[in-house]
């Protein structure tokens, strides 16, 4: 009895202990993610816009997008797939991209999703537009160039109602 009772106790203590050295590692592959995310992220944000599309101004991308966007919208940085692993079977080496998104205070909000890599090598060569939505509440317009922007802001827009002094 008391050697299956110290069995036990050893086989408890093993599990106990792979466990934590489990949690130990994804605790650590977590914060290497994060880490990779923020760097992928200020790049993206210092890099020129001109460098996206060269019928911009030679800006940053995220000075250009707090412009277009307005200084009272919500910002939203992320890295992500672009959304190709919900078309794309697994297996797959996906893009990494840094998504960008302006949460305008008119209920419009701005995405654009820049590749800077994929997943399997990693960020390599030139950060290039994957995507650029402008999302109303009525319709979502994809946009074939980030210099699309300005004039799909301008269509869209709703005036708010003007306040006559009395």
């Amino acid at each position: 009895m008391v050697c299956s009772r110290g069995k036990s106790m050893a086989r408890a203590i093993a599990i106990g202990l792979l466990l934590w050295s489990s949690a130990l590692s994804l605790w650590a592959k977590n914060d290497a993610i994060k880490a990779r995310d923020a760097k992928l992220i200020r790049q993206v944000q210092e890099i020129s816009v001109s460098q996206l599309d060269l019928a911009l101004p030679s800006v940053s991308f995220e000075k250009w997008l707090h412009v277009e966007a307005g200084a009272d919208a919500e910002f939203h940085w992320e890295v992500n797939d672009g959304g190709e692993q919900t078309r794309t079977a697994r297996g797959h080496d996906f893009p990494m991209c840094v998504e960008a998104q302006a949460d305008m205070k008119d209920r419009r909000t701005i995405v654009v999703s820049i590749a800077v890599g994929t997943f399997k090598k990693g960020a390599f060569g030139k950060p290039t537009a994957n995507f650029a939505q402008l999302v109303t509440p009525n319709t979502t317009i994809d946009l074939h160039d980030l210099s699309d922007m300005p004039a799909a802001l301008i269509r869209t827009h709703t005036p708010g109602p003007v306040e006559i002094a009395e």
